[in-house]
């Protein structure tokens, strides 16, 4: 079942619409949630969460891609879960963006003054590769080790082409306007 197909069940409130995207992207939304747990019943009770709300969301939304809208869905309530586990031992496991990039972007922009197009534009601009190591990172939050493991690269290699992409973000956000 492609994508239109299985927003028009949304749509049509058919209950098959969420088999049908269980089986669609389940392991992806699973996998993104045991990214972010490190727990396979959490990460399954997250996926599980995000079939709900999705269904409560579309309609009114009409997602272009539904497998990326619920990979988002599924990563928010990840990452809900992960602060609401780790609220009292005050730990930071999950190694986000915004630590690693604080050099680079000292201006906490909003996302509506238009980071969030820059940053897709930046995206764009990267070769396949690179595209897929930073959103391994920063997106899926996967550590250095796992992503030179998947990529089948050395970890020094992996930590030096990142240091490389975010010198890249920073030149490209400097151009775009924002403050550094």
């Amino acid at each position: 079942m492609d994508n239109e197909q299985i927003v028009r069940l949304f749509f049509e409130r058919d209950e098959n619409a969420v088999k049908a995207l269980s089986e669609q992207c389940g392991a992806a939304m699973k996998a993104v949630a045991v990214s972010v747990l490190h727990n396979e019943l959490d990460a399954e009770e997250c996926v599980n969460d995000a079939l709900l709300q999705l269904w409560n969301k579309i309609p009114p939304e009409k997602p272009v891609n539904i497998r990326a809208y619920a990979c988002e869905v599924v990563r928010n309530i990840s990452m809900q879960r992960y602060r609401y586990n780790t609220a009292e031992k005050r730990r930071a496991e999950v190694v986000s963006i915004d630590n690693e990039l604080s050099d680079i972007i000292a201006d906490k922009t909003p996302v509506d003054n238009g980071l969030s197009e820059s940053l897709d534009r930046f995206l764009k601009s990267l070769s396949k590769k690179n595209r897929i190591l930073f959103m391994r990172r920063y997106y899926y939050e996967d550590s250095i080790s796992k992503i030179a493991e998947i990529s089948d690269m050395k970890e020094n290699a992996v930590a030096a082409r990142l240091f490389r992409i975010r010198k890249k973000l920073m030149e490209h956000l400097i151009k775009e306007g924002f403050k550094i």
